[in-house]
């Protein structure tokens, strides 16, 4: 598999494609366009002084609008709200101060042949268009229109695929996504689960072209996915 390594400054990039890691897994590619992903498997952005929070922002909703790509970012600082801003975004991880090149490559190929050899990708028809999830690029196909997804909405579609045609009852969804939270408050964890879906159904909205809902809300239980006519 390869990694294109978007680097404006050349400081990490040079090292990674020169350096003889253990795994001898990732091939790298330097990139400096959209065209140069087209046979990428995962992009990593190095952030620094000329490529900062807002470019980094702008080329993951960019890649994400249109092509699901596992993405990385590699940063010398530790920024707790950036960190967050990236994952909501749909970064797959974050690279923070002191880290190795051996680390990423590790860490990168690790993360895809697990991705790859573990995880299949479901699909089901939907009103004569193919529903796929697809947890290599962190995304949901309907027909030939791509929706890319969070970790969070990628996990919510994922467990209403799984009991399709089922209710997911609230605490059962809270509890699976958000795990410990929601023993603090569970109404605060119910409303962030809610969030979620809000957010799924405004994403498959757009491609779906005003047709029915594919996740009901089951009034005082939860959400049911039917992909059923």
């Amino acid at each position: 598999m390869r990694v294109g390594i978007l680097d404006t400054e050349k400081r990490i990039s040079e090292k990674f494609i020169a350096c003889q890691t253990t795994t001898h897994f990732l091939e790298s590619k330097e990139i400096l366009e959209e065209n140069d992903l087209k046979d990428v498997d995962a992009l990593l952005i190095c952030k620094n002084q000329q490529f900062g929070l807002r470019e980094i922002c702008e080329w993951v909703i960019r890649i994400k609008s249109h092509e699901a790509l596992p993405i990385w970012v590699a940063t010398n600082e530790r920024q707790l709200e950036e960190k967050s801003i990236y994952l909501q975004l749909g970064v797959c991880g974050i690279f923070e101060k002191d880290y190795t090149v051996e680390e990423i490559d590790l860490s990168i190929s690790n993360n895809l042949k697990a991705m790859s050899v573990h995880t299949q990708i479901q699909e089901k028809t939907y009103q004569g268009a193919t529903f796929k999830l697809d947890p290599l690029r962190l995304s949901l196909s309907v027909g030939k229109n791509n929706v890319p997804l969070t970790k969070l909405e990628y996990c919510l579609l994922e467990i209403l695929y799984e009991n399709k045609e089922e209710v997911c009852t609230y605490e059962m969804l809270a509890k699976t996504l958000l795990g410990e939270e929601v023993n603090q408050d569970v109404n605060q964890a119910q409303s962030r689960v809610a969030n979620i879906v809000c957010k799924v159904r405004a994403k498959i909205a757009q491609v779906n072209r005003g047709e029915l809902e594919m996740i009901k809300t089951i009034r005082s239980r939860g959400y049911m996915l039917t992909l059923s006519a």
